[in-house]
């Protein structure tokens, strides 16, 4: 190994957090990292960690040269991606994150477009609920569903995030439609709870266009989203979801809107987030045509939702 890898590697470390989870991402023994990362030391002559038991700081001096790593690795990248830019095909390994439900429904059809066209690239493709590091997680594109807020990547509006008031027939047979937000907000409700995050509130537009919430009436709470749209089909509950959840319900007929007039306060897009490069990789850009292509404009799961003319005066029982 040179000196330009093992100082890749230090980047690798310092991003990783521990020598471990570095010796874990690169598949390899801790002692392999170590050691390396001792030459590196050597033949720089200074010492770039100060190690404990379990932890491992950087020092002033391995501050210095890990930013400089970063550069270095950046450099190598750019050069990467200016090369590729010649190619006719997208090559080498493609890593992909995104959030579970969405990625499961539309990036992971993608991805198998994607590889079906490109027979020579490999992909990694993570689920991740989490806020991910774009940069220290190495990733090409990572899918959020939140607004924009590190000026040091590309975030690329993919799909609009529409939210639906929606319940089953065998619900709306049970409890009649609701004509107004307060005879929703009296219906047995399917809200989303966990440990640092409780959305048990409707948000929406007042008569006088101002924003208000209203409380739900919570009668069965899950960190899960695919079991709030189970025990939305089975009628037990009604639910207020991302339209992207309930294509195949809405499509075939199992779920329907309620209150469709009512405006809801609106919510976060579907954003494409990568690094910050004067050229965009041919391998992400020919997948951001497949993830196009497969959640389409506008969105496919829109297309399958009832339009709100067509639902005045709709009656599902009738």
């Amino acid at each position: 190994m040179d000196l330009s890898s093992r100082l890749l590697l230090l980047a690798e470390v310092v991003d990783a957090g521990s020598f471990t989870r570095a010796a874990d991402l690169r598949h390899v023994d801790r002692s392999v990292i170590s050691r390396q990362i001792g030459q590196l030391e050597k033949e720089l002559e200074v010492r770039l960690f100060n190690r404990s038991t379990r932890v491992v700081h950087l020092t002033d001096v391995g501050r210095e040269i890990y930013h400089r790593a970063l550069r270095l690795r950046t450099a190598m990248e750019d050069a990467r991606h200016v090369a590729e830019a010649y190619h006719s095909e997208p090559r080498g390994v493609l890593r992909i994150n995104a959030p579970t439900d969405f990625g499961r429904r539309y990036v992971a059809p993608a991805v198998g477009l994607f590889m079906r066209r490109f027979n020579d690239m490999q992909v990694e493709l993570q689920f991740d609920n989490a806020y991910v590091d774009v940069i220290a997680g190495g990733y090409d594109l990572v899918i959020r569903i939140s607004e924009p807020r590190d000026s040091s990547l590309i975030a690329r509006p993919l799909a609009s995030n529409h939210r639906v008031i929606s319940a089953s027939p065998e619900f709306i047979e049970k409890y009649g439609l609701p004509e107004s937000v307060e005879e929703l907000l009296k219906l047995p409700a399917v809200t989303y709870s966990r440990d640092d995050l409780t959305l048990d509130y409707l948000h929406y537009y007042d008569d006088n266009n101002t924003i208000v919430r209203g409380a739900f009436n919570s009668h069965f709470r899950t960190n899960e989203p695919e079991v709030m749209v189970r025990a939305m089909l089975v009628g037990l509950c009604y639910g207020v979801m991302s339209a992207f959840m309930l294509e195949e319900p809405f499509r075939d007929g199992k779920l329907f809107p309620l209150l469709p007039e009512l405006r809801l306060a609106p919510s976060p897009d579907i954003y494409m987030v990568y690094p910050h490069r004067e050229f965009l990789s041919l391998k992400t850009r020919r997948f951001i045509e497949c993830l196009q292509e497969i959640v389409g404009e506008p969105p496919v799961w829109e297309r399958n939702m009832p339009r709100i003319s067509m639902l005045q005066g709709y009656n599902p029982m009738a």
